[in-house]
């Protein structure tokens, strides 16, 4: 198939520096989707771009990899993160549970990580059902107890582990390279160019939302050459079918354009569906690394 380089380039970099905050910001992939990116120090956070309810702000977290925001637990990364947001309001990992505030990681929460609003004094629980977490600009990014039903936007965290899928795998991009290098690179990492949750289709649209591709490799070869004979990076797979390398039907793939397409991509330009192109062209490697529990 032939297919233009698709150039995606965001570069945008800020420099603050906050009193008793040493850390750099740089802004990464600043817009992806529906959502915004930035590494700050502990993780990478992003803001929600439609106010939700606390439980669908946090689904709509998992659902990038990640979950509200927990690390949050020290004003200059707070500042750090509104400077960059712009938000008036916004959810973080921070619940009641029984008569105890905690943390979405499970941890207990103190006064000295919350930094409850002071004037007036929260948490207040007003009207009895006030159990979910806020940090309010109005009051200086200090955190407020409100209703979960309320919509706020909500202030997403995941660290740079990649995403799990839930099929036994972590996915990650590799650096952008011809086919054998980024398999290459994703051995490294002790996996593999993606295979198992590319022969599932629905692992594959979950999988881009939280690492943000338009394009990636994944580990499907054409083995001899001449588009007849695509076999998974997989030793225990020997072949591929129809059914699961979902090739984009639109125009038919795989085309074997210029006689030379012997690699496998998926293109978010055609719904995540599998693409062959040629090895020596460079995109980011889809890496599928076991979990060992």
């Amino acid at each position: 198939m032939k297919y233009g380089a698709l150039e995606f380039g965001l570069s945008i970099c800020f420099i603050l520096s906050f009193l008793h905050f040493a850390a750099s910001t740089s802004i990464e992939n600043a817009l992806i989707g529906q959502w915004r990116e930035v590494y700050s120090g502990s993780g990478y956070y992003y803001i929600l771009t439609h106010k939700k309810t606390f439980q669908q702000a946090r689904d709509e977290c998992r659902g990038y990899g990640g979950d509200l925001a927990v690390r949050v637990r020290n004003l200059p990364l707070r500042t750090t993160l509104y400077l960059i947001f712009n938000f008036d309001n916004a959810w973080i990992g921070l619940m009641k549970e029984g008569n105890s505030w905690r943390w979405l990681d499970k941890t207990a929460s103190t006064t000295d990580d919350i930094y409850w609003i002071q004037n007036p004094e929260q948490p207040s629980n007003s009207g009895g059902n006030e159990n979910c977490g806020e940090i309010i600009d109005e009051y200086h990014l200090l955190t407020n107890d409100a209703p979960c039903s309320v919509t706020r936007y909500g202030l997403c965290e995941h660290n740079r582990q990649g995403y799990v899928a839930g099929n036994g795998y972590r996915y990650m991009l590799t650096s952008k390279g011809t086919w054998t290098n980024t398999r290459s690179e994703c051995i490294n990492y002790g996996g593999d160019l993606a295979v198992d949750g590319m022969q599932e289709f629905h692992y594959r649209a979950p999988i881009q939302q939280a690492l943000g591709f338009d394009r990636a490799w994944i580990g499907l070869r054409d083995l001899i050459g001449g588009g007849k004979d695509w076999v998974w990076a997989d030793p225990m797979i020997t072949s591929s079918t129809s059914e699961n390398t979902h090739w984009i039907q639109n125009p038919e793939q795989p085309s074997n354009s210029g006689g030379n397409e012997e690699c496998g991509e998926i293109l978010l330009e055609y719904d995540l569906r599998t693409n062959d192109r040629a090895c020596s062209a460079e995109a980011n490697g889809l890496c599928e690394i076991p979990i060992i529990e």
